[in-house]
């Protein structure tokens, strides 16, 4: 017999698609290529000196352009080998290249040659952030902060390191202190933005990217992150408006097409639609578990079951090694829908393993046991669920529809109401 639907409450993924402020779109480009105008004409005049080569290699830094600028800071040093200043640049330029061991080696030579120089345990703390190494990284910023209160860029790196260990209240005062520095700077409005998200003051949260948005009317950085408070908030009207705007001024954010579909997911009568908008994201994003992930979602939803085992499948392929039960609780899910019994078990067994036990892996495998005529392992699971969550009316339901075929009448009627009283709106 076809299975029943199966109790289908896979968490959204969303993406803070330009989760940071994408700051090169506002650099002054006419600026720097003028200045590097100059700085070429000055060195092919063989009239630079190390602080020309220096200033060019910041330009081309500042250009995402970190092997021109390897090349101007290696002349810069080899020119005075004793300038911290240029030691730390060079790391940085490193550090851009993804050869952190080289550039740790630049930032401590900088550091043995001026010890007191804040920019340097600044950038050294940015490279230890992004090579995971948040206690080292966190070390080097109060360093930095301790020999210079005024260095808004290690107030705000500090905080984004609290934010990643959960640290909340530090993560928004360093962001504040940042903030007195730089007034108005979007970067830093932003993430003020996303530590108010966290700590669920969406109003306080939606009143930084405003700010941003009235700074810059086509930041699609900010409407996408407002979008998405937008939308757990419940106002889908407001959500969508700005998701599209961030669409329209962010056309190559994979994220920002990602967050859409699940908006028109959550919209009622949008399943059918929502596919298209995670199809779009990976055409810019082909190799995302994320995206499959969604998408795979969306096509269960609008009962495509065979479209959305293949997503899944492509998941867990990308990346063996992963363990998201997340991932096996949808392929279980698609195999579930496809009548394949044994397969469905297998995945939602390997979900229980891999994710916190949530009451609707416990109901999904327990319906996979009830098809296979488990009735002992179905009421064990049943019974899981409702310890994890009392108020599962589906648990209940369920559970009651196996007493009832047990015989079991008085357990089947009280676990019947049970689920009514629940989920009233279930029985209609």
């Amino acid at each position: 017999m076809k299975p029943k639907k199966l109790f289908s409450n896979i968490k959204n993924y969303f993406v803070g698609a330009l989760s940071r402020y994408d700051a090169e779109r506002h650099l002054d480009n006419k600026a720097y290529q003028k200045a590097l105008r100059s700085y070429t004409r000055v060195i092919k005049a063989g009239k630079a000196d190390f602080i020309v080569y220096s200033d060019r290699g910041c330009c081309y830094l500042d250009l995402g352009q970190p092997e021109k600028a390897l090349l101007d800071f290696n002349r810069a040093v080899k020119m005075n080998p004793n300038d911290a200043v240029l030691y730390s640049n060079r790391g940085d330029a490193y550090a851009e290249l993804g050869k952190y061991q080289l550039a740790f080696a630049d930032y401590n030579r900088a550091l043995k040659i001026d010890p007191a120089m804040a920019g340097a345990y600044n950038n050294r703390g940015q490279a230890y952030a992004e090579t995971g190494d948040l206690d080292a990284a966190l070390q080097d910023f109060c360093r930095a902060l301790e020999l210079d209160r005024k260095g808004a860029s290690a107030w705000f790196n500090r905080g984004w390191v609290y934010f990643e260990l959960d640290q909340l209240e530090k993560a928004l005062k360093d962001f504040e202190a940042a903030l007195k520095l730089e007034p108005g700077s979007p970067e830093i409005l932003g993430s003020l933005g996303q530590v108010y998200q966290e700590l669920e003051q969406p109003d306080k949260a939606i009143a930084q990217f405003t700010q941003i948005i009235k700074a810059d009317p086509r930041s699609g950085y900010a409407y996408n992150n407002r979008g998405l408070i937008y939308q757990q908030e419940g106002d889908l009207e407001k959500a969508r408006e700005d998701l599209l705007k961030a669409l329209k001024y962010s056309p190559e954010e994979s994220g920002v097409y990602n967050n859409l579909g699940l908006l028109v997911a959550a919209t009622e009568g949008g399943e059918k639609d929502a596919p298209a908008y995670f199809t779009a994201a990976l055409r810019l994003e082909p190799d995302s578990p994320l995206y499959l992930f969604n998408r795979g979602d969306a096509y269960l939803r609008c009962g495509k079951p065979a479209l959305a085992l293949k997503d899944f499948d492509k998941c867990l392929a990308l990346d063996p090694e992963a363990e998201v039960g997340l991932y096996y609780c949808g392929r279980g899910m698609a195999h579930y829908e496809l009548g394949d019994m044994p397969k469905a078990l297998d995945d939602f067994n390997e979900a229980v393993e891999l994710e916190p036990p949530t009451a609707e892996i416990f109901c999904n495998r327990a319906q996979v046991y009830t098809e296979l005529e488990e009735y002992k392992s179905a009421l064990a699971d049943y019974a899981a669920a409702i310890e994890a969550d009392p108020a599962c009316a589906a648990a209940y339901r369920g559970r009651g529809a196996i007493y009832q075929d047990m015989g079991d009448y008085a357990r089947a009627k009280a676990d019947s109401a049970k689920a009514r009283k629940l989920d009233p709106q279930s029985q209609k």
